[in-house]
């Protein structure tokens, strides 16, 4: 089982709490590694997390803000090293590997590197991604290898059994486009920040009892 997080709401909840946006983004990373990852490992159905952490259109945000998020992704990936260790997780990176900056690049290939053992439980990591983007590459990628129907194969991100997104918001927003087709959705109220692990717990109990069909 594959869970698609759009971990929305940081900044909304950084305001409603008369913080700094910095703060909104600190705190919702907490969660996505205290409350969701920790609930999703420790389902037995569940062997992948699936974070749209930055997206291909988040590079329209402030300059300041941006180097702000870059810091708390480098400050996530040393949380996430340590506690691999402990917790085995393998880390994928998907999305462009071409705009981030090099300290935050060689820390991400470095983990990945360090998991790609790992089989039982993965962490997909979506930074500067967007659905529309990763299709774009993978044709340009299977027609360089002489059969671009299979673009496919060349996806980064596998099929989403589950896509949650917080803080009200009912779009995608160019998140795994074609990987969410045959997705069950859960939309809640809450901030990211505000998410419990037994709101993960309640969702994934829920698909359990959902019949997916897919047309059938």
């Amino acid at each position: 089982m594959n869970l698609g997080i759009i971990a929305d709401g940081n900044r909304r909840w950084a305001r409603a709490q008369n913080l700094s946006i910095d703060r909104g983004h600190q705190k919702g990373f907490e969660v996505i590694t205290d409350e969701v990852l920790m609930a999703c490992i420790e389902n037995k159905n569940c062997n992948a997390l699936t974070v749209y952490g930055f997206s291909t259109e988040n590079w329209k945000r402030s300059p300041i803000e941006i180097a702000n998020l870059m810091k708390i992704y480098l400050e996530m990936c040393n949380t996430w090293e340590k506690l691999f260790k402990k917790n085995p997780v393998r880390l994928v990176w998907c999305g462009r590997r071409d705009r981030l900056n090099t300290i935050l690049k060689n820390k991400l290939e470095k983990i990945e590197k360090q998991t790609k053992h790992v089989t039982n439980f993965t962490l997909y990591l979506c930074l500067d991604y967007g659905g529309h983007d990763e299709i774009e590459r993978a044709v340009i990628s299977a027609q360089s290898a002489g059969d671009v129907t299979k673009f496919v194969n060349y996806l980064e991100v596998p099929n989403l059994d589950i896509l949650l997104r917080t803080g009200g918001e009912k779009r995608l927003s160019n998140f795994c486009v074609w990987q969410s087709a045959y997705a069950e959705l859960f939309f809640i109220d809450k901030f990211l920040p505000d998410l419990l692990k037994s709101d993960i717990i309640e969702i994934l109990e829920k698909f359990e009892e959902r019949d997916r069909r897919k047309g059938k």
